[in-house]
């Protein structure tokens, strides 16, 4: 086949009163970059945020949080081979109309293609135990929920290597084709298993999202916690519902005939990469904010309320010794501390800052104020989960149930057979 064939050859005619245009087309793919460009940022500082808060703040660095990185990484991957595959900058033909394409990078995409399936499958998937992990954290003394973490595990993993494995199978040459990434029994083949294949992964990921927000939001009512603060850890919780509303968006546009025309899928398909893009990354955002969100934002509250107390104590009339009320107390008298923020700088700052406010919910607690120790991540609404699942368990002699393991409710970490 002449070489120059593929490069002036486009994959389809372009309809009537249209030109194939193979140096400037049309191209949307501005609309991808946009997203990439934003959501990278915000992985950026959130996860570093959530770094950070574990091996410094909390000081309990976990498999959830490996696979977190992981996540990261994966993710950033990902958007990184969409840009390779955008007409700009990557000089692929993501964004353009098929007409505008010609054979010879049609062949550059299909090698590319394959590499996207199967690395949004992964990156899905990690994302996914991430979260199934740091639930076991969480809820590991509870028996039934434990194994439907377990069942989750198993179900996504499965999933995960069945799709990889048929997906392989399905788009890459056979000895037979000799390497031919456009030979007529590879794309048919492709057409017929790839695309029924990936419409199942789009439910399995809706499904499993649901399952994955069912887990923690089901054990919330049975917590001894007032109405206002069970409200309030749902909602950190339902967060997620935002990267599963991504996926089940990609899902609608994957059946809509009228919003991805296969006919001109380069063109057609950038809502459904930007779906799937803001799908793992909104899901990887929402891993991290339980931690990220508690460590900061729950102490600028904090302060607030510090900062309050104090000022309507400097505005209230000077009082005598004898003439104090009988409620008053010293600690009430006592203007709040303030880090000593010039000395500091970068990371060191915030973390001397969110000491200070700690040791305020200190004096709190030493006032008889009602709380409850924090466990791991969710400290902003004084919640011990550990102490809190072990009311919904009978005793049984200090030991969980099926591990034969004594178990220390104080303690942070869990059994060894994790």
């Amino acid at each position: 086949m002449d070489p120059g064939y593929l490069d002036t050859t486009p994959v389809r005619p372009p309809p009537p009163g249209q030109t194939s245009n193979f140096t400037n087309p049309e191209s949307r793919s501005y609309q991808l970059i946009i997203i990439i460009a934003v959501f990278t940022a915000l992985i950026a500082i959130l996860v570093s945020l959530r770094i950070y808060a574990r091996l410094r703040i909390t000081r309990s660095f976990g498999a959830d949080d490996w696979l977190c990185i992981a996540a990261t990484v994966l993710t950033l991957s990902y958007s990184a081979l969409i840009l390779k595959l955008l007409w700009r900058p990557g000089g692929g033909i993501l964004g353009i109309h098929l007409w505008d394409v010609p054979l010879s990078h049609f062949v550059e995409y299909q090698k590319g293609s394959l590499a996207d399936s199967v690395l949004i499958r992964i990156t899905n998937t990690t994302i996914k135990l991430a979260f199934l992990v740091f639930y076991l954290r969480l809820f590991y003394p509870v028996t039934h929920v434990r194994y439907m973490i377990w069942a989750g595990m198993a179900a996504v993993t499965t999933f995960c290597v069945v799709f990889v494995i048929l997906d392989i199978v399905a788009c890459a040459p056979w000895p037979s084709e000799q390497g031919n990434w456009i030979a007529p029994s590879l794309l048919d083949r492709c057409d017929r298993i790839a695309v029924d294949l990936i419409t199942a992964g789009a439910y399995f990921s809706v499904i499993t999202d649901f399952y994955i927000l069912f887990l923690p939001l089901h054990q919330i009512p049975k917590l001894g916690l007032s109405r206002k603060r069970k409200i309030g850890v749902s909602l950190i919780f339902l967060t997620g519902l935002l990267a599963t509303g991504a996926g089940l968006t990609n899902l609608i546009i994957r059946s809509n005939r009228k919003v991805f025309d296969s006919s001109d899928f380069t063109w057609t398909i950038v809502p459904v990469y930007a779906t799937s893009l803001a799908e793992i990354n909104v899901g990887l955002l929402c891993h991290s904010l339980p931690v990220v969100f508690v460590l900061f934002i729950g102490r600028f509250s904090s302060l607030g309320k510090s900062v309050s107390s104090w000022i309507r104590e400097r505005r209230s009339p000077p009082q005598s010794v004898g003439d104090s009320s009988p409620n008053s107390a010293p600690y009430d008298r006592v203007a709040p501390h303030f880090p000593d923020t010039q000395s500091d700088a970068g990371f060191s700052r915030i973390r001397k800052f969110i000491r200070d406010v700690y040791s305020s919910r200190i004096q709190s607690s030493a006032r008889g104020e009602t709380g409850f120790t924090a466990y791991e991540d969710l400290t902003s609404v004084d919640l011990s989960y550990h102490v809190q699942l072990k009311a919904l368990q009978p005793k049984q002699d200090g030991k969980v149930q099926g591990t034969g393991q004594a178990w220390d409710w104080n303690s942070r970490e869990v059994p060894s057979t994790m």
